[in-house]
């Protein structure tokens, strides 16, 4: 029998500084799981940081703010990050997310289908 769950604090992550500081933690694909259809992770952003402007060409991403506040650009919108918030980038657009608070912006992201290296390489 596969994994059934993982705690955040049993992945180590990858911390990325170019352009901003930020962690991101994969926590469910086909790695752990054996998820095929669906990867979820992690990412928390620190103040004046965020996720830089980039797009998913092959993949929907859906985001939810855990904590901190921030901003998100996403095509030709803006809105307004805060605890409880959903959002989603749909295939093709540009969008980026910045850390507008004094304390780590913390969002749990999922990817249908997954990203290609949340993906076993066979």
């Amino acid at each position: 029998m596969t994994r059934i769950s993982i705690h955040e604090s049993e992945v180590e992550g990858t911390l990325k500084t170019e352009p901003w500081v930020r962690l991101s933690k994969l926590l469910i694909s086909e790695h752990e799981f054996g998820a095929k259809q669906i990867s979820m992770g992690i990412n928390i952003s620190q103040p004046g940081s965020g996720i830089p402007m980039h797009k998913h060409t092959d993949s929907e991403e859906a985001l939810y703010v855990v904590e901190g506040t921030g901003k998100l650009t996403c095509g030709s919108e803006t809105a307004e990050l805060k605890p409880g918030t959903a959002f989603f980038s749909p295939l093709g657009v540009d969008h980026i997310v910045e850390n507008t608070g004094d304390v780590p912006l913390k969002i749990v992201w999922a990817y249908a289908p997954p990203l290609e290296d949340h993906l076993i390489k066979k």
